[in-house]
């Protein structure tokens, strides 16, 4: 990427990096680094759920049922696991 800075800003630039004892491409690279946003640190994740959802999506509600049905019952085995564990008072995760 080459990126054309007014004549002034390159001087300043220039200079600024001089008095860190960088090079100004080191410099600016550290200035931008300190302005842009920040990743979102869960994007990664949340591509790898949306690519998982769209390499499975089904309109067969036959399938669709199916998945119901184990995720009930993977709810309820979450919830037992979640008892049998911490006991009566337990948080349910899923009511």
């Amino acid at each position: 990427m080459t990126i054309t800075l007014k004549p002034d800003v390159e001087n300043r630039l220039q200079e600024a990096a001089r008095r860190e004892g960088i090079e100004p491409s080191e410099y600016s690279n550290k200035l931008l680094d300190q302005t842009l946003p920040q990743p979102n640190p869960d994007q990664s994740t949340i591509e790898s759920l949306n690519k998982w959802e769209a390499d499975n999506w089904t309109d067969d509600p036959e399938e669709i049922a199916r998945r119901q049905v184990e995720f009930e019952e993977f709810k309820k085995s979450v919830n037992r696991n979640r008892l049998d564990m911490e006991g009566p008072n337990a948080r349910v995760p899923f009511p």
